[in-house]
């Protein structure tokens, strides 16, 4: 089984950083919901039984910004679509300010 790794962008944030050069939106929370159930969308229709996920990066925007049951609902997704090693490494990209 050939290892890949997982990158899921979470676009959202509370402010947006002058330095900052990534896809990410501030004052956009009304679009959480139906962004995190096409991204489940998205990552159930690229499902692929040949791959042995070894990595999870959850980046942004600010992914701590968005609450952690949408967090959760994701790593369920990828869980259930993909051959997650169980020593996979999952690492979130996240700001302290803002933990939910």
């Amino acid at each position: 089984m050939k290892e890949i790794g997982i990158y899921v962008h979470i676009p959202f944030c509370k402010s947006k950083c002058y330095y900052c050069d990534f896809c990410s939106f501030a004052n956009k929370e009304d679009l959480i919901p139906e962004y995190i159930k096409d991204l489940n969308f998205e990552i159930k229709s690229k499902r692929k039984d040949e791959y042995l996920v070894k990595t999870i990066f959850i980046g942004g925007g600010t992914p701590s910004y968005i609450d952690a049951d949408y967090i959760e609902d994701i790593m369920h997704t990828i869980r259930k679509y993909y051959n997650v090693d169980e020593t996979s490494e999952v690492t979130i990209e996240a700001n302290p300010r803002s933990y939910n």
